[in-house]
């Protein structure tokens, strides 16, 4: 969606979508859902409008950029259906996305234009200067993106600084009593080993995401005590890189650090019971931050605490200085504000290329889709939200949807490895998206887009069937995973047992995600329901063909039948051996559906019964027949004929097919049972007798 939204229909829609998801009417999915052909755009764009609605609803600043027309749209209509209060809410919140706009030198002045266009259209008479000015600091209190640019802008005490060289503060007990506004802070082992982490064979995703696991498990930890600060709706995590500058911001609106947990941060060795979870090996910010770039700062402030903790650690004039200690600056701050800042300057790991953007994002989502998805956290990169698309199902085949839950153990070395999740079958099939994503923590560790678990023995080869449909989510908590967070320590044995272990409970699985679509489709074409189906029409065909019948009638088709064979049985010489065409063949077949029973009344005295069922798996005839009583005919059809065989996954063909071999055999009976001589029959009688039984179940 371009960002200048002007078109009236579109605008329209999107008001209503966001309205009624204001009022609760309907979630968000469901409006996504019902805007999709209606109005073009991408998933986040229109996520962003819905979000600016709320927002002025609530007067509070939205920090996204809007058109003019689209802001004085909006003005316009909550003046309509809310009333005087809720259209002063939302002027305030415009006025506070315009200061945010000159703040981050961003001026929208169509902002201010929109709003005094909207207070003449309403008729509403009052100045736009009384309306006061929504806050640019988030909602939950906390310093968001801006607030990184005063990170930038801070002056930083640091021992690296050139005339402080040898000097060293007097070193203070870590007793949060005894803190001083500088400490400083001894990182052995030697600082040098901070320039090492830059040779880790990290992703950038993999590096980004050792931040969020520490907002995302400090938000968890006190998800409670969060729930009750006022104003607090979500956790949101911002990363951003800034291209020009060469930098790299993460800041978040979680619980925060106090200076214990500030302190293990920082240090290379640090080890707390806090660190859980997402945090259980203590070196995400250090080993992700010293990978991305030489200079990086970090801030962060507790809730209910009225200290902020800031460090600069700069690798290059610690190893030029054999420096192994860094100054933790302490400030005052506000007991509402929490959450942390990290700034990463001289970037040595660019993010270059809309590709690598784009995976990024997609990795993020894959990784984070449950946080996402299932509780109150918003991630953003570059300022656009994250999302997660649950992938498709397929369902109605075999009566059912497959999906199917898992819960089995691995035992190696006398250890139990519990494994839970689900299995499925995509359906469209997506070769990047198919595949296991690996979770523990509730965070994938192995998986996302092109990069999911497809061990060989069940997948096979790379472009096989199942590499297209077969997926799931595994959640592996007891299995050992490596510093970096992005694969598990197995290779002694315990991947190979994992392996058997989950293809022993998805053979069936397996098995379906090997059949192609056409495949599919040809067992629900001879199922039970489509046999029941065809039964139905011929039967239909056969009542109107042969259901009203006058004695005139047939005395008239006796007649015409009669001067045929008198005709044919004068050609002697055309008359030739019937040959048999249901041949001989010992391949082994296979009966594939239920058996359907027609009764054909060929006078008022006779009729003709047929019991037909199809048959696979041998190519030698097309058709068998058995007289089992007296006008009593057992039909079976090959539908594997190689002469059918193109056309039997057509729909209505077997219907055709059908209504053409009981023609032939009502054929070849009449033949015999008017032929002169056993097994001799004059020529052109079968053909005639068929023209005759196809016209009649010929449909209209």
């Amino acid at each position: 969606m371009n960002r200048a939204l002007n078109d009236p229909f579109k605008m329209e829609k999107i008001y209503k979508a966001a309205k009624n998801i204001y009022e609760g009417k309907y979630p968000e999915e469901f409006a996504l859902l019902e805007l999709e052909g209606n109005v073009e755009g991408t998933v986040s764009s229109l996520k962003m409008y819905f979000d600016i609605f709320k927002y002025m609803m609530n007067a509070k600043c939205y920090k996204m950029g809007t058109s003019k027309a689209f802001t004085k749209f909006l003005l316009n209509h909550i003046f309509r259906d809310y009333g005087i209060d809720a259209y002063k809410n939302a002027l305030s919140a415009v006025k506070g996305n315009y200061e945010y706009r000159n703040s981050v030198n961003n001026p929208q002045p169509g902002l201010i234009k929109a709003c005094e266009e909207s207070l003449i259209e309403c008729g509403v008479e009052i100045s736009l200067d009384e309306i006061p000015t929504a806050s640019i600091i988030a909602e939950s209190k906390n310093k968001s993106k801006e607030a990184v640019s005063m990170l930038n802008n801070r002056e930083y005490v640091t021992l690296d600084d050139e005339n402080n060289i040898g000097l060293k503060p007097e070193k203070v007990t870590l007793n949060t009593q005894e803190i001083k506004d500088e400490m400083e802070l001894d990182i052995q082992p030697a600082a040098s080993i901070l320039n090492v982490f830059s040779r880790l064979s990290y992703k950038p995703w993999y590096a980004i995401a050792e931040f969020v696991d520490n907002s995302t498990q400090s938000y968890m930890s006190h998800e409670r005590e969060m729930s009750l600060i006022p104003d607090f709706e979500k956790l949101v995590v911002r990363v951003n890189y800034d291209a020009v500058n060469n930098t790299l911001s993460i800041t978040d609106n979680a619980f925060g650090m106090e200076l214990d947990r500030f302190k293990d941060a920082i240090l290379l060795d640090a080890k707390s019971s806090l660190q859980t979870g997402r945090n259980e090996f203590g070196m995400g910010l250090k080993t992700a931050a010293s990978w991305f770039g030489n200079v990086w700062h970090v801030s962060s402030t507790q809730y209910g605490s009225k200290n902020r903790y800031t460090a600069t650690v700069d690798i290059p004039k610690l190893k030029k200085y054999s420096l192994n200690s860094v100054v933790i600056h302490r400030t005052d701050e506000d007991e509402n504000i929490h959450g942390t800042e990290i700034l990463i300057e001289d970037v040595t790991k660019k993010i270059k290329g809309s590709r690598t953007i784009t995976k990024i994002r997609d990795l993020l989502s894959s990784m984070y889709r449950r946080d996402i998805n299932n509780k109150n956290i918003e991630i953003f990169f570059n300022d656009e939200p994250i999302f997660f698309q649950q992938y498709p199902i397929l369902t109605n085949f075999r009566g059912k949807s497959w999906k199917k839950d898992l819960n089995f153990e691995v035992i190696f070395n006398e250890e139990v490895f519990n494994v839970t999740g689900f299995v499925a079958i995509m359906n469209p099939g997506s070769f990047p998206k198919a595949g296991f994503a690996l979770f523990r923590q509730d965070r994938v560790v192995v998986g996302g887009t092109d990069n999911n678990y497809k061990p060989a023995q069940i997948f096979g080869q790379a472009q096989s069937q199942k590499s297209l449909k077969l997926f799931g989510e595994l959640n592996m908590n007891d299995f050992p995973v490596n510093q970096a967070k992005d694969g598990f320590i197995w290779d002694d044995g315990l991947e190979d047992e994992f392996i058997s272990a989950l293809k022993d409970n998805i053979q069936e699985y397996i098995n379906i995600a090997d059949m192609s679509i056409r495949e599919r489709a040809s067992e629900v074409q001879y199922s039970e329901e489509s046999s029941e189906k065809v039964e139905k029409e011929v039967t239909n065909t056969i009542n109107n063909a042969f259901g009203e019948r006058s004695e005139n009638k047939i005395e008239n088709e006796k007649e015409t039948t009669n001067n045929t064979l008198e005709a044919e049985d004068k050609s002697t010489d055309d008359v030739q051996e019937y040959v048999e065409t249901v041949l001989n063949n010992n391949a082994e077949e296979q009966i594939i559906n239920a058996k359907r029973q027609y009764n054909i009344p060929l006078n008022l005295v006779n009729s003709v019964k047929f019991t037909v069922q199809w048959a696979r798996g041998n190519n030698k005839y097309w058709i068998e027949y058995n007289e089992i009583e007296h006008d009593h005919y057992e039909v079976l059809i090959n539908i594997d004929h190689p002469f059918f065989l193109p056309f039997s996954k057509e729909d209505g063909f077997q219907k055709v097919l059908e209504k053409f071999a009981l023609s032939f055999i009502l054929s070849e009976r009449e033949a015999k049972l008017t032929s002169s001589k056993d097994g001799y029959i004059p020529k052109n009688v079968i053909k005639n007798s068929m023209n005759k039984y196809l016209e009649k179940l010929a449909e209209e």
